[in-house]
């Protein structure tokens, strides 16, 4: 059976867990509290080269980092999950947004709104008083702008649905944990709800 180092809080973990129920796989879930640092250990370096949860293990096999494990896990248990040849290129492309522009705006907000400044901040890397809360907001406000313009008159990301919709929906899930009104975002809004639509779906906070 998997193993999914987890932390409940955690929207990268979501992700994964909302993936496992999807596809109806289950899974054996170890709590890490990264809050009291558990993951900072040589013994979980084996598990995750970076010590970032999530990470999964089985059959001896050890994947970190969430969007590599939603395409193994897709590879492996759901190959209906990934795109067509012809939507691939797109798949990959939002897989991209989802490591890149939504973890450095939408993802680092949240956390400011869900920890203190100076744990976001031990998080992020940086000094508590390098945190730009406005530079944040104004990366997200693009991101999701832009996002809405990408899903108004289709229903997926890319094809679809693929992982590349659960990989962007982990964090889009608590837009509102990071004080977005997602009013203001009608395709985006109608697109989460497409998701929680999907047979398997378990919204954040609650165990597949």
């Amino acid at each position: 059976m998997i193993t999914l180092y987890d932390h409940p809080r955690s929207g990268n973990c979501y992700k994964v867990r909302l993936f496992l129920s999807l596809i109806g796989q289950p899974c054996r879930r170890e709590f890490i509290d990264v809050l009291a640092r558990k993951n900072q250990t040589e013994e979980f370096e084996r598990v995750s080269a970076f010590r970032q949860v999530p990470a999964i293990e089985e059959d001896g096999l050890a994947i970190w980092d969430s969007h590599a494990i939603l395409l193994y896990l897709a590879q492996k248990y759901a190959p209906q999950w990934l795109a067509p040849l012809a939507d691939c290129g797109q798949m990959y492309a939002w897989i991209s947004v989802s490591t890149n522009e939504i973890a450095n705006s939408l993802q680092p907000l949240r956390l400011t709104r869900v920890v203190s400044n100076a744990e976001a901040a031990h998080h992020l890397g940086v000094s508590e008083a390098l945190l730009d809360l406005e530079g944040l907001q104004r990366r997200t406000a693009r991101v999701l702008g832009l996002m809405e313009r990408r899903l108004t008159g289709r229903d997926w990301l890319a094809g679809g649905p693929t992982v590349a919709d659960i990989d962007c929906y982990g964090y889009l899930s608590l837009a509102e944990e990071a004080g977005i009104d997602m009013a203001a975002y009608p395709a985006l809004a109608a697109w989460r709800r497409r998701i929680e639509q999907l047979p398997g779906y378990v919204p954040p906070g609650q165990d597949a």
